[in-house]
């Protein structure tokens, strides 16, 4: 298949932004993408022109535009797993008094779809929504790559590497290939501090009616309220909500 880079190049340029990076400069666009400034001022001139990005004259930046914006609510409300998923997450976060996310393959990252915080003073604050993450660490990441086809693992794990971010993330490739067969053969993932110091979580996949994955469903809480024991009953929770919402989308 013939990809038009001028079009593939703009397109990386308006991923770059996330609920982390809502403006940068025509040198940190130029510096993330590896294009010549050049080139990057050409991109940014045509984004704006179609309102996909827009420039903030006192510092020199570029956010999101206007039609970014309409673009993101017409898939919102489009992408019905969000409405479907919602009730259910509302239940699962005041059973297990934790936060519940909602995540989903996005190229050869993970994306947070929704979030629904728990009650408690201390949450989970890692992954807010819209959020992107890498797909080798963290419960709500794991088991989207594990339910993806394992010739799709190898291309994940060379594009993205496998980037330490506690002592407790995966970064041998044969180590992670075993772990996610695991993963497979129990029907959900835990982590335990992988992506961030003092947080554990459990998720299960969201499968439609042939066995494809959809979405990932995971509860997560600070380490020192969520031990084991605890663990291992939201598992089975997690699991018996994300087979309701797979019920409910058949």
């Amino acid at each position: 298949m013939t990809i038009n880079q001028s079009l593939a190049h703009g397109l990386e340029i308006l991923l770059l932004y996330d609920t982390a990076t809502s403006l940068l400069t025509v040198s940190e666009v130029s510096k993330r993408c590896g294009f010549s400034q050049s080139k990057t001022y050409r991109l940014i001139r045509t984004l704006r022109k179609y309102d996909l990005l827009k420039a903030n004259p006192d510092t020199a930046q570029y956010g999101l535009g206007l039609n970014a914006l309409r673009l993101g609510f017409l898939a919102q409300q489009h992408f019905g797993i969000v409405e479907i998923a919602r009730p259910f997450m509302n239940e699962l976060s005041v059973l297990t008094n934790e936060t519940v996310l909602l995540t989903a393959v996005n190229g050869t990252k993970g994306v947070v779809l929704e979030r629904v915080e728990s009650q408690e003073p201390v949450r989970y604050s890692m992954f807010q929504q819209a959020a992107i993450i890498p797909l080798h660490c963290g419960a709500s990441s794991k088991i989207l790559l594990a339910y993806l086809e394992e010739g799709e693992w190898e291309t994940i794990v060379r594009k993205e590497g496998l980037e330490r971010h506690t002592p407790n993330t995966i970064t041998d490739e044969e180590q992670l290939r075993i772990h996610l067969r695991e993963i497979r053969k129990k029907g959900y993932a835990f982590s335990d501090q992988e992506c961030d110091q003092g947080g554990r979580a459990v998720a299960a996949p969201i499968l439609d009616g042939l066995g494809r994955l959809v979405a990932g469903l995971s509860v997560a809480g600070p380490a020192y309220r969520m031990n084991r024991r605890k663990a291992n009953s939201y598992a089975k929770l997690v699991i018996q909500y994300a087979n309701k919402i797979s019920s409910e989308l058949d």
